[in-house]
């Protein structure tokens, strides 16, 4: 597969060759993005986040009254 993708940069304007260019880095970042989130999700990864919680949060919600 490689030799193949050599050969169609190889036949390619200089621009088209650019523009391939460009694409591998931008794939090649996002990769590099979606490793480092699965990095960072763990477990309290959002302690210290939650600003503020109402006192009744805990609280049956009216809707659901018929259900109870």
């Amino acid at each position: 597969m490689a030799e193949a993708l050599m050969q169609m940069y190889e036949t390619m304007t200089e621009t088209a060759q650019k523009e391939l260019y460009d694409f591998a880095l931008f794939l090649f970042s996002r990769e590099e993005k979606k490793a480092v989130q699965q990095k960072k999700s763990m477990f309290g990864a959002l302690k210290d986040k939650i600003s503020y919680i109402a006192p009744d949060f805990d609280e049956p919600l009216e809707d659901f009254a018929e259900y109870m």
